[in-house]
């Protein structure tokens, strides 16, 4: 599985506090244990965005969500926000 990190996600994250990132961090570690060694946790919330082909949201704590755009073999992470935040870069 490859990764590309958009520069919209990337500045968001660089901002982040340090608990954020590491809230972050372990979210994509969750995501890629599932997609590489089909591991499910319990605590990894995925949800495909309705009317968007190819892109789903991931939990994180504090109601902030990951966005990102899964294709064959890549995920890319494209931004972070709260609910209203993600359905704006959307529209």
């Amino acid at each position: 599985m490859k990764i590309n990190i958009k520069p919209s996600f990337g500045r968001i994250y660089k901002k982040l506090s340090h608990s954020e990132k590491s809230q972050i961090d372990e979210k994509i570690k969750e995501l890629f244990d599932y997609y590489n060694k089909n591991i499910l946790f319990a605590g990894l919330r995925v949800r495909k965005m309705s009317g968007k082909d190819n892109y789903f949201e991931i939990d994180t704590a504090s109601n902030r969500r990951i966005l990102i755009r899964k294709q064959k073999d890549l995920i890319e992470f494209i931004a972070y926000g709260n609910h209203d935040e993600i359905k704006r870069l959307l529209k």
